[in-house]
């Protein structure tokens, strides 16, 4: 029987936030029972692979990270035979298949949770030294900071062309005291930002807790961080979530907002039951409570049946609206769900075209946006260092991973200290400044 203490293991994480609080909490269980992180792929005893299988360029991503991973487990140099483990939503969704198609995986699981560790021991013949930490995390990248606080599983919103219900299953609401004890453990390892994230946070409630009775709970804890609200459904967005964006101390002046579309007779197919009037009131609301307020959204091209005038509602909106970041991705038909029967309608080479579009009338919009941003005074929290005075953070108004960064010159700062800066100069989709 193998020891933990002698079994190396590395985890790859693809996909959205969500599946990366899972892949730290099994890093986070791994660590407790024994196991011996290691910093290279080459040089682990397990690998792990928390799959993604969103649309289906993230099931392709995943299909080809199992397929290079399965190099390194053909690799035998100990005693302990190399073993690849994959779970995560893909397998959740095509567990058998995978089986199948795929005999070398060493174990297929579904969504993470802490029993994978016991069927890991049973299976590889493995003593566990100590149980498992339930709902604790270890980042897999040590000294970031900033953390995502996931406070939901799953969604009922069902819209028509989304797998997630499918997957992860209707939304589920976490408890206010274990989501205040993952914020608390985060700022604990010095983190300065806490990211808010569930499929929909907007319609967050458990018992008589809502959104924003959560975002006050954790802004009342010690330290100097900001809170910021991720993935916020327009039809749930409120009055009351407005008033706490302004009220509740911490929370950085940010929302993303997924409108995927602006057409209603594509939104309507989405199942989903907004417009661009209903959408720009929503933002000239936002606006006019938080002037300086930075507003995020996705939108999706070539839904079935969108034709040239559902396209040009959609440009129009954007030239109206004015968001200051914008993602962009191409429908692709996911099996189970309520649109898949009506085909992929769009060719090609138009969703594509489309997409060409958007993102460029997108790139001009946000150049500009951050035009207008001269001169004007920002927080930068320092993330890292160049050279002696010069350093790359991001401002308030900027997600990690998906926005833009800050080029900051500064002195006697160091990474992880949110500062004062002015901003002599901007990019397409980045600022410049020094520090005040």
């Amino acid at each position: 029987m193998f020891s933990p203490d002698d079994i190396s293991y590395y985890i790859i994480s693809l996909g959205c936030p969500k599946n990366e609080v899972d892949s730290e909490r099994l890093n986070a269980d791994m660590h407790s029972a024994g196991f011996v992180e290691a910093h290279e792929i080459d040089t682990a005893d397990i690998i792990f692979i928390n799959t993604c299988g969103f649309i289906e360029a993230a099931k392709k991503e995943s299909i080809e990270t199992i397929l290079d991973a399965l190099d390194y487990t053909s690799q035998q140099t100990k005693t302990f035979k190399k073993r690849l483990v994959v779970l995560g939503c893909l397998t959740q969704r095509y567990k058998q298949e995978i089986i199948q198609d795929i005999p070398e995986i060493d174990l297929v699981w579904g969504l993470y949770d802490s029993s994978l560790l016991k069927e890991i021991a049973r299976l590889f013949n493995i003593a566990l030294n100590a149980g498992t930490i339930a709902q604790k995390r270890k980042p897999l990248i040590d000294n970031l900071p900033y953390a995502y606080i996931k406070i939901a599983e799953g969604c009922s919103n069902f819209c028509s062309y989304c797998a997630i219900p499918l997957i992860r299953g209707r939304f589920n609401a976490f408890p206010p005291s274990l989501i205040v004890a993952d914020a608390r453990e985060a700022l604990n390892r010095y983190v300065k930002e806490l990211i808010i994230v569930a499929q929909d946070t907007a319609v967050y409630q458990y018992d008589d807790k809502r959104i924003w009775d959560i975002l006050a709970m954790i802004s009342n804890l010690e330290g100097d961080f900001w809170i910021r609200l991720m993935y916020c459904h327009p039809d749930h967005i409120d009055d009351r979530l407005i008033e706490a964006l302004v009220t509740v101390p911490k929370v950085v002046p940010y929302i993303d907002i997924p409108f995927q579309h602006a057409s209603k007779k594509i939104l309507q197919s989405m199942n989903r039951h907004g417009d661009a009037d209903t959408y720009l009131k929503l933002i000239e609301k936002l606006r006019d409570a938080i002037p300086d307020i930075a507003i995020r959204s996705t939108f999706m091209v070539g839904f079935p049946d969108e034709d040239d005038n559902d396209f040009k509602l959609l440009m129009d909106f954007l030239q109206e609206a004015q968001l200051d970041r914008v993602g962009v991705f191409m429908y692709s038909p996911e099996e189970g769900t309520k649109i898949f029967a009506k085909g992929d309608t769009v060719k090609k080479a138009t969703k594509k075209n489309r997409y060409d579009m958007l993102m460029n009338l997108q790139q001009e919009i946000s150049r500009e946006r951050l035009m207008e941003t001269l001169g004007d005074t920002v927080q930068v929290l320092v993330e890292e260092k160049v050279d002696r005075y010069n350093y790359i953070g991001r401002t308030q108004y900027d997600a990690p991973e998906i926005d833009g960064i800050f080029y900051l010159t500064a002195y006697n700062v160091r990474v992880n200290d949110i500062v004062t800066a002015i901003i002599t100069d901007t990019l397409e989709y980045d600022r410049i400044g020094e520090m005040i």
